[in-house]
Order: structure tokens, then sequence, then C-alpha cells
């Protein structure tokens, strides 16, 4: 499989974490949990923005957002990267980019490592969810990537 086939397949999986996470988050109050996921997909979002060079500079990575905003948040950032990786062959990917961080500071990544990142991020802050939803006493989804290819690919 080359990789931008399976950076689609995994941004697809990422969207399907996502849509998890946030059903779960409806039917459970956990605002620690809530506040994770705004970060994440917000994250998400001024990653995308990156990619074409956007200066991030005291950019809030920790923004309040309800449950529905993140829901929306979720559709926008998965609609974004999908289409982007459909206009993408293997040698797209080591286009490089200038962006500014939060802090201001100038850096330069390929679109690999700045895909490559996002799922990273989003990996691991559903993960740090999931544990806020098991401490607060509820049954967290389960979101394994091996259970997205079962329900998905192999049914």
């Amino acid at each position: 499989m080359q990789t931008v086939e399976h950076l689609r397949e995994l941004f697809a999986y990422n969207d399907w974490a996502n849509r998890r996470i946030i059903v779960a988050l409806k039917n459970n109050a956990s605002e620690k949990a809530l506040r994770i996921l705004a970060h994440s997909l917000i994250t998400e979002k001024e990653y995308y923005e990156r990619l074409y060079g956007k200066d991030s500079s005291g950019f809030d990575f920790w923004p309040g957002l309800s449950i529905d905003e993140c829901g929306g948040l979720a559709r926008e950032s998965a609609e974004a990267f999908e289409k982007l990786l459909r206009r993408f062959e293997d040698e797209g990917l080591d286009i490089r980019t200038r962006y500014r961080t939060s802090e201001g500071v100038p850096c330069e990544n390929s679109y690999r490592e700045l895909l490559t990142h996002v799922l990273f991020h989003s990996s691991t802050h559903r993960g740090n969810i999931i544990l806020k939803l098991r401490e607060e006493g509820f049954e967290p989804p389960k979101i394994d990537y091996i259970i997205y290819l079962r329900e998905t690919k192999y049914v």
C-alpha cells in the first residue's frame, strides 16, 4: 500500500473514532473529556490550516466548545482532510510548508510529517478521553483501529 493510500485509510479511521467519542460524550456528561476533545479537534483544524502556511501565533488550542460545536468541527476536519488526500499522490506528501507555532516560532515540515502528527496527536488525546470516562465511571466506546477494520472492512 502506498503512503497516501494508507494516510487516507488512517484519516477515515480518525473520523470514525472521533465520531464514536462524540456519541459517548453526548451520553456521558464529562466536562474534562469534552475539553480534551475540543482541544484535539481544534488542533486538527489548525494543522490543516498550517499545511497552507497559516501563522498560528497566539492561537488558543484549548477552547471551551459544546459537544455540538465539536461535532461540527469533527465533520469539517474530516471533510477537509479527505478532500486534501484525494488530490494527492505519494510525491505530493513531500511538499514542505512553512508556518508559525502558537508561540510564534517559525517552522517548516512536509505534508507527510504534519499529517502524521495530526493522527498521532488525535489518537493520544482520544486515549486521554477514554481514561477520563473510565475515571468518572462511564463505559468508554471501543475505538481501536482493529475494531474499525473489523467493522468497516471485514464485514
